[in-house]
């Protein structure tokens, strides 16, 4: 795992194309572009959730998972999850 200033929404087109294999031509420029739009299924969700926690080192809840519709819910999920794990200064 390495630490992570900010995920943003090159970081996350990066994962879904190259780790979960959705086409690049798939994903637009639009945070609120919804998962279901670029052809995410479950299983594909499933990869998403796995790589994030594997190289961010972040959980992702199930509960938090119902709530995530858009690639920009996904981005601001990491985000505070990473936010949530630096130290106090």
């Amino acid at each position: 795992m390495q630490p992570h200033a900010q995920f943003g929404f090159d970081d996350l087109r990066r994962i879904l194309v190259e780790r979960v294999g959705i086409a690049d031509d798939h994903i637009g420029n639009d945070p609120s572009q919804a998962f279901d739009d670029i052809g995410l299924d479950s299983l594909a969700f499933i990869e998403l959730r796995t790589v994030l926690e594997e190289d961010y080192g972040i959980k992702v809840r199930d509960e938090d998972v119902e709530h995530m519709y858009t690639l920009g819910d996904a981005i601001d999920y990491v985000n505070e999850r990473l936010a949530a794990q630096e130290p106090a200064k």
